[in-house]
């Protein structure tokens, strides 16, 4: 069983039968020893009491820590998850850019090839204009060359 600053208190000692030591020197000396004791005790008392508040503190910590990490972990998966998405969204933006360059490249081209061909109408039509012109200029050559030679 443990020894206490009560037990050293009251402590009584059988007086020696031969040259002994003063009791009031003993008993000064007992009661410093139990002072000392006490405040031992005192301070142990209150070092475990620090340690427990300590212990409880790493705790909190330590769930702190770890909430954190969950989170860093939750956090990288989201801005993994989120650049894969983007880089979804920005790869079907880009080839729904590149089907609408092809669709309006193609609606160019067929509107080239249809001036291309309304240019060789007209070109065509200008032509037979211009020769009809000149046959009808002729023909009224023709006419107005008998036409004086007749009123001649």
């Amino acid at each position: 069983m443990p020894l206490t600053p009560l037990d050293v208190l009251q402590k009584q000692f059988q007086p020696a039968r031969r040259a002994g030591y003063d009791s009031e020197d003993v008993q000064d000396f007992l009661d410093k020893v139990r002072e000392a004791w006490e405040a031992d005790r005192a301070e142990a008392h209150r070092i475990r009491e620090d340690l427990r508040i300590k212990d409880a503190e790493i705790a909190l910590l330590r769930q702190e820590q770890e909430e954190v990490r969950e989170t860093l972990v939750m956090a990288r998966r989201i801005a993994v998850d989120t650049e894969a998405q983007a880089r979804r969204e920005a790869d079907l933006l880009v080839g729904e850019a590149r089907l609408e360059s092809e669709r309006i490249l193609a609606v160019a081209h067929e509107e080239q090839r249809q001036l291309q061909e309304q240019l060789v109408r007209l070109k065509s039509a200008r032509f037979t204009h211009i020769t009809q012109l000149r046959a009808l200029l002729e023909l009224g050559k023709q006419v107005l060359d008998e036409v004086e030679q007749f009123q001649r």
